[in-house]
């Protein structure tokens, strides 16, 4: 195995972003099989939980029934895995791929609509507080109809 050093700067920089990433992935804190309904249990890091038929995850289809019990989470949650076949399942990937099959479109749509009207900026917050101290958002010009 070949080991090279990082520097603190670098193990820093790594830190940083997997807490951003935890922070805006979906991350698992659990998964095994229910045989009884041939599906994957998902438990997310915000204790959601998912319920995935197998058939839907590819990577799974062709494993035998008695080897899906030793699915298992890596420690930072951002995959589950079948280490004795090599198989890596990215959990965001898999959600993300899997969610407009479990909802409607209009749903998903919604959901997304309404994150993104969400949204904040460093200019946003700017543009408020310069506004209110205007005396809040300018009014609209009215427009003269023209006959």
């Amino acid at each position: 195995m070949n080991t090279q050093p990082i520097s603190d700067a670098e193990y820093a920089t790594a830190l940083v972003t997997g807490r951003a990433e935890s922070e805006t992935e979906i991350r698992a804190q659990a998964a095994r099989y229910v045989p009884e309904r041939d599906a994957i249990e998902i438990v997310t890091n915000r204790n959601a939980g998912f319920l995935i038929p197998r058939q839907w995850i590819g990577a799974l289809q062709d494993v035998p029934i008695e080897e899906l019990g030793n699915l298992e989470v890596w420690p930072d949650g951002s995959a589950i895995e079948l280490e004795d076949r090599d198989i890596h399942i990215s959990v965001h990937g898999l959600l993300t791929a899997i969610l407009p099959a479990m909802l409607p479109s209009r749903t998903v749509a919604a959901i997304f609509a309404s994150r993104g009207g969400q949204a904040t900026s460093r200019a946003k917050r700017l543009s408020s507080k310069v506004n209110g101290r205007k005396g809040g958002r300018p009014r609209k010009r009215a427009t003269a109809d023209v006959t």
